[in-house]
C-alpha cells in the first residue's frame, strides 16, 4: 500500500484535527500544492480535507450560518470543487437523521413516493434552518461547480420542496436576495431586465430597439458578471426587431438575438469585447443550449464581433484556444462564414487552422476546398504546416506535450493530418482536386501532404 504524507483517519487524531479548524478559522492554514492538496499547519501537520470537514460535522452543533461561515471560509482557501463531493455527503446525513420520511439510497438521499396522501408537517426551527442550508448547498452547486452540478442543485431542491420548505419558491422569485437591487433588476423606457443568481437567468426586454436600448442591456449583462454570478447561466432576449447572426445553423436563442442586434452599433463593439472578457470560461455554458447546440458563454459575442473586422481576429483565436473542443461543435457553423467574409489571407488563415484545432474533428466542407486551391492559398498553408509548432502550439501545449513523453513534431503530423481532412476531404479525393491544378499550384498541393 502507498504510504501517505498526510492523514486521513479522524480516530485519536482529534486534537490534531481541532487545531486545523483553529487554523482555518485564523487564516492561517496553509495548501499542499501536491494532489490531493491536503490542508497544512504552521506546524508541519497535513491532513486531507475531507476528514476536517466530517469531523466538523461530527463535532459541532448545527448552525446555518456557523456552518455557512466555516464552508465559505474553505470555498475561499481551495474552491468549491475541493470540497463539494463530501459536503454533499455530511448535508445528507444531516438531512437523513432529522426527517422521519427520508430515505438513503446508495449514492443519495431521495423522499420515497407513496399513493397515500402525507399530511403537512410542522417544521420546526432546526428543522427550517436545515433546510435552508441544503439550499445553501444547492445554490453553491450552481454558482460554483461545473455546468451538470445544476442536476445535484435540483435533487437538492426537490428535497427541500417535497419536506415541506417554500423557501425554492422564494428563491424562483427573488434569487439568493445577495444581488443589489440595482444589479439584480432595471426598469425604464428602454428596457426592463432582472437577473436570478440562483436559476441563473438573465431576462431582457427591449422596448425600445437604439443604441442607448442595446447598451444598457449589455452593461447590465456585464455588471452581474462582474460579481460572483453563476459562471454558466441564460440569457432571454426579446426585442420588435427579430435579428439573428448570419450564421447558418445557429440555434436562435437570446444570446444570438442580444449580439446580433447590438453588433450593429460599432460604439458599442468595446462593450461587448468586454462581454467576451467576462463571459468566457472553459466547461461552462449557456444554460438555454443542449446537445448539438451547447457552448461557451461570449460565444455568439465573439461571432458577431469576429464578422466586423479582421482586428477582432485575435479575439477568435483566444476563443478557439479557451473553447472545449470535446464537448461543443457549434462553433464549426461560424468558420465557412468567416471564410466568405475575409477569404484565405496571411492573418485569416491563422484564425482558421485555429478554428479546426479546436474541436476533436472539424467537419469538411466542400466549400473550403475553393479557397485553398489556388497559388498564394497554397503556399499560405504551405507555410502553415512549416511552421507549425511555432504558429499553433502554445508553451502550455509544449510542456504538456514534455510531461507526457509525446513528440511534438508527432503531434504537428497528427494535427496537420486533421486540417488537411477538413480542408480537403478524404484522401481517395486528392488526385481529383490535383488534376484541377496548375503545374505551380500541383507542386505545392504535393508539398502538404
Amino acid at each position: 500500500m502507498r504510504e501517505l504524507n498526510y492523514l486521513v483517519k479522524i480516530e485519536n487524531n482529534e486534537a490534531l484535527l481541532e487545531k486545523f479548524i483553529e487554523a482555518i478559522d485564523n487564516n492561517t492554514i496553509t495548501i499542499d500544492k501536491s494532489y490531493p492538496n491536503p490542508y497544512v499547519l504552521d506546524s508541519g501537520e497535513k491532513f486531507l480535507l475531507s476528514s476536517i470537514i466530517e469531523y466538523f460535522f461530527k463535532t459541532r452543533p448545527f448552525s446555518k450560518e456557523f456552518y455557512i461561515s466555516f464552508v465559505e471560509k474553505l470555498r475561499k482557501l481551495t474552491g468549491f470543487d475541493s470540497y463539494r463531493y463530501t459536503l454533499g455527503l455530511q448535508a445528507d446525513e444531516l438531512v437523513f437523521n432529522s426527517f422521519e420520511r427520508v430515505k438513503k439510497g446508495k449514492y443519495k438521499i431521495f423522499i420515497p413516493k407513496t399513493a397515500e396522501e402525507i399530511p403537512e408537517r410542522i417544521l420546526t426551527e432546526e428543522q427550517k434552518e436545515l433546510l435552508s442550508f441544503t439550499c445553501y448547498i444547492a445554490v453553491s452547486h450552481i454558482k460554483y461547480g461545473p455546468s451538470y452540478a445544476t442536476v445535484t442543485a435540483n435533487e437538492y431542491f426537490d428535497v427541500v420542496t417535497e419536506l415541506g420548505s417554500d423557501e425554492v419558491t422564494q428563491l424562483k422569485k427573488n434569487g439568493t436576495g445577495k444581488l443589489p437591487k440595482e444589479l439584480s433588476a432595471h426598469k425604464d423606457s428602454d428596457l426592463t431586465a432582472k437577473a436570478n443568481d440562483v436559476f441563473a437567468t438573465i431576462n431582457i426586454k427591449l422596448i425600445t430597439e437604439t443604441e442607448e436600448s442595446y447598451r444598457k442591456a449589455l452593461h447590465f449583462v456585464n455588471n452581474l458578471l462582474k460579481t460572483d454570478f453563476p459562471k454558466s447561466y441564460e440569457i432571454a432576449f426579446s426585442s420588435k426587431n427579430k435579428e439573428l447572426l448570419p450564421i447558418k445553423g445557429l440555434p436562435k436563442c437570446g444570446q444570438n438575438y442580444l449580439f446580433a442586434g447590438a453588433v450593429k452599433y460599432p460604439n458599442l463593439h468595446k462593450d461587448i469585447l468586454e462581454y467576451i472578457n467576462l463571459a468566457k470560461k472553459e466547461y461552462e455554458w449557456y444554460n438555454n443550449l443542449e446537445d448539438e447546440n451547447c457552448a461557451m458563454p461570449s460565444t455568439f459575442a465573439v461571432f458577431a464581433l469576429g464578422l466586423q473586422d479582421q482586428k477582432y481576429f485575435d479575439t477568435l483565436i483566444e476563443y478557439y484556444k479557451t473553447v472545449d473542443g470535446e464537448h461543443q461543435s457549434v462553433h464549426a457553423k461560424f468558420t465557412p462564414v468567416f471564410l466568405e467574409k475575409f477569404g484565405i489571407t496571411e492573418k485569416s488563415i491563422k484564425v482558421f487552422i485555429n478554428a479546426v484545432l479546436s474541436m476533436q474533428e472539424h467537419p469538411h466542407n466542400k466549400v473550403f476546398i475553393s479557397y485553398f486551391t489556388n497559388e498564394n492559398s497554397l503556399k499560405l498553408l504551405l507555410n502553415s504546416k512549416e511552421n507549425f509548432i511555432s504558429y499553433y502550439f502554445t508553451e502550455e501545449d509544449l510542456n504538456e506535450y514534455s510531461n507526457s513523453g509525446d513528440n511534438p513534431q508527432e503531434m504537428a503530423d497528427y494535427c496537420w493530418e486533421s486540417i488537411m481532412y477538413t480542408i480537403f476531404g478524404q484522401s481517395k479525393d486528392f488526385a481529383k482536386i490535383a488534376r484541377q491544378l496548375s503545374d505551380e499550384q500541383k507542386i505545392l498541393f504535393e508539398k502538404l501532404f
